[in-house]
């Protein structure tokens, strides 16, 4: 099936299709586990941070407003993934860790992932991942450039 004209003029809709295709495999291969796409990116900062992390801190990592973020960290905390606390040097700071609970399921889901990048990079060599990578971070760059620049 042809998903898309490679004949277009910009890559931009090209790039909003592919992240659109990997969303909704992520969304049908966790279906299963009753959570998000931005639920687990949420876990995965908190896992590799190793540590307490902020409410805020996260909230700028996920670049999303404060009631999105706290929405996302209730919905964990019902599921019982992560637990919310007051800091004791600052009380008005939340503090996020990972639970036992939370730790096990990110090494299951990020078998998930694995599995989601691996369908996406079939029939490319590890050079041309890399460079596609490299194309894409430099993209981001001017583009996150532009809009600080005009919106700080």
């Amino acid at each position: 099936m042809k998903c898309c004209d490679a004949q277009q003029e910009h890559f931009g809709p090209l790039l909003g299709y592919c992240d659109h295709q990997m969303m909704k495999l992520m969304v049908r291969k966790l279906r299963g586990y009753d959570v998000s796409p931005m639920q687990c990116r949420t876990l995965t900062f908190l896992y590799e941070q190793q540590g307490d992390v902020t409410q805020k801190k996260l909230q700028e990592f996920l670049r999303v407003k404060p009631p999105t973020v706290n929405g996302i960290v209730e919905r964990l905390e019902e599921k019982h993934l992560l637990t919310r606390s007051i800091s004791p040097g600052d009380g008005r700071c939340k503090l996020l860790h990972l639970t036992e609970e939370g730790r096990c399921f990110y090494q299951e889901f990020i078998a998930i992932t694995e599995e989601v990048h691996r369908q996406a990079e079939r029939g490319f060599t590890e050079d041309e991942v890399k460079l596609l990578q490299s194309f894409l971070v430099r993209v981001a760059e001017n583009l996150s450039r532009e809009t600080e620049e005009k919106h700080p």
